[in-house]
């Protein structure tokens, strides 16, 4: 079944996936507030007001909206380590998600995240775009630019720029339809991107 969720939003819902609790609250973020992610010690600053959920998005991970997720979706990754997933999951043997290895090149982490889309977003056609080299947290990586259609038969674009740091994996994406949300958010989300650094002793 295609769902009708942003990415991130759709792996937490997914039977694969953590579930969101349902007395899951949001907490404001202030337009230039310096806050450090949960987990992984990635430090960024918020271009505009944003939304942030108190609930994980998977292991080591944060959400933050503008408008809702279904309209705009910031996901931030910390430190993801040598053979974990994106995402948790309760389900390894029958829907096991792809693993993140160390020695991956920039390609291998548009296509990881590509192959772990298409497995929990049950059947939304997912397709990457441009692959590029580019830094996050002052250190190279890879940028790169995906599509899909959900179950609503909503066309959404996403964005996202990625690096292995030490070994460990730092991810940002924004995602939202392509209709008016993505063009409105995509400027502040690559504001934070470009703000993005870590924790010192990180």
């Amino acid at each position: 079944m295609r769902r009708p969720y942003p990415l991130a939003a759709a792996l937490l819902l997914a039977p694969v996936a953590l579930a969101v609790p349902a007395h899951a609250s949001w907490r404001l973020v202030k337009a230039e507030e310096v806050r450090e992610i949960e987990h992984g010690g990635l430090v960024v600053t918020a271009a505009g007001e944003w939304n942030r959920s108190t609930s994980d998005v998977g292991k080591r991970g944060e959400a933050w909206t503008r408008n809702g997720r279904s309209l705009d979706d910031l996901s931030f990754f910390g430190g993801i380590r040598p053979g974990e997933s994106l995402f948790r999951t309760d389900d390894r043997k029958r829907r096991p998600l792809p693993l993140f290895e160390a020695d991956f090149l920039p390609t291998d982490i548009a296509e990881w995240y590509r192959d772990t889309a298409n497995i929990v977003l049950g059947g939304s056609l997912f397709a990457l775009g441009e692959v590029r080299p580019a830094t996050l947290a002052g250190h190279q990586g890879v940028h790169f630019t995906y599509r899909y259609t959900g179950g609503d038969n909503v066309e959404r674009l996403g964005e996202a720029r990625a690096a292995v740091i030490a070994g460990r994996l730092y991810l940002i994406a924004f995602d939202a339809p392509r209709l008016h949300c993505f063009d409105a958010g995509i400027t502040a989300a690559r504001a934070i991107m470009d703000s993005a650094r870590l924790k010192p002793g990180r």
